[in-house]
């Protein structure tokens, strides 16, 4: 399999190649100019992209392109900005709006919002834009871009004051924002609202299980709630982390899994796992049997005396 870098050199030439074939079609700008921002040269890419614009100046996944590089380059003022003069066109469409949550909350995982290990005038370039953003914010409350700038520099700062708490609650609901900022987010409401740890709707928009959580109740909430929501991937993606890291999942989350592989089909090592927990419990029925007899015929299961006593008790 070819690395990432490789097929990125690829990319390039072929995206180069279909501007000389079609030079007046943005596409061929735009997705250059992704690759480039993948290579770590966002001057480039916004060179592209600008050409892009320019061929089109409505031509939104450019438009967005130009911010990602605001973004890849600090200059978070701007990105703001950037996204209040073109907001109507971004937030025409969900597609346009979840992708901006991704590419900004992503700098949360970043250096690019911690003071530390910065130098002073660093440390003063960043306090500059956020002051900025504190402005912008004072004026709007629906800029997306400045919304989760601000508040993942106030989770760092450990603000907790009326202002911030009622921009994390807001941030906290927006789709897709990345699992590590709205873990955090999470902990941070809980304390004064302890419901928001039962809350569905917070738990069906984390994408997966986020490090921090294992180890805790609602770890299993989420798998529960990635269960009931019939999202396979997630689901399965969920129990599986849980074997990964030697954690059993709860009993009752157990039997859910052995239920939603039964309904839709699935058997692979997951579902293995499963059944071993659930027989370590000391509870066995006929499901739990014609699973295990399944998973055998099927490769996935190791016969041994325990097995075929179970078999024998239930056929």
């Amino acid at each position: 399999m070819l690395d990432q870098e490789l097929l990125v050199d690829i990319r390039i030439i072929k995206f180069q190649g279909y501007i000389r074939r079609k030079p007046n079609r943005p596409f061929g700008y735009y997705g250059l100019g992704v690759q480039y921002m993948l290579s770590g040269k966002p001057a480039l890419a916004d060179k592209m992209f600008m050409q892009a614009i320019k061929l089109d100046p409505l031509y939104i996944p450019a438009l967005l392109g130009k911010l990602e590089v605001f973004l890849a380059e600090k200059r978070f003022t701007a990105a703001a900005r950037y996204f209040n003069k073109h907001k109507d066109l971004f937030c025409n469409k969900k597609i346009s709006k979840k992708r901006i949550h991704r590419m900004v909350s992503r700098l949360y995982m970043s250096k690019s919002l911690s003071r530390r290990g910065k130098s002073i005038v660093s440390q003063f370039l960043l306090k500059e834009n956020f002051i900025t953003l504190n402005r912008i914010y004072n004026k709007t409350k629906d800029n997306l871009v400045a919304n989760i700038l601000l508040s993942a520099f106030w989770l760092q700062d450990s603000r907790v004051d009326e202002k911030a708490i009622k921009l994390y609650r807001y941030c906290i609901e927006l789709d897709e924002i990345s699992d590590k900022l709205r873990w955090d987010l999470l902990q941070v409401l809980s304390k004064k609202e302890p419901d928001l740890l039962q809350s569905k709707k917070i738990a069906g928009l984390f994408s997966a299980i986020p490090e921090n959580a294992y180890g805790k109740d609602y770890a299993d909430f989420l798998l529960t709630t990635f269960i009931y929501s019939g999202d396979q991937k997630k689901a399965i993606d969920a129990f599986s982390s849980f074997e990964t890291r030697r954690i059993i999942p709860c009993k009752k989350n157990l039997w859910h899994y052995l239920f939603f592989c039964r309904e839709w089909n699935i058997w692979d090592s997951s579902l293995t796992y499963c059944c071993q927990k659930l027989l370590s419990t000391g509870w066995v029925d006929g499901l739990l049997t014609s699973t295990i007899k399944e998973l055998n015929s099927r490769g996935l299961w190791e016969r041994s005396r325990e097995f075929d006593q179970i078999f024998l008790l239930y056929s």
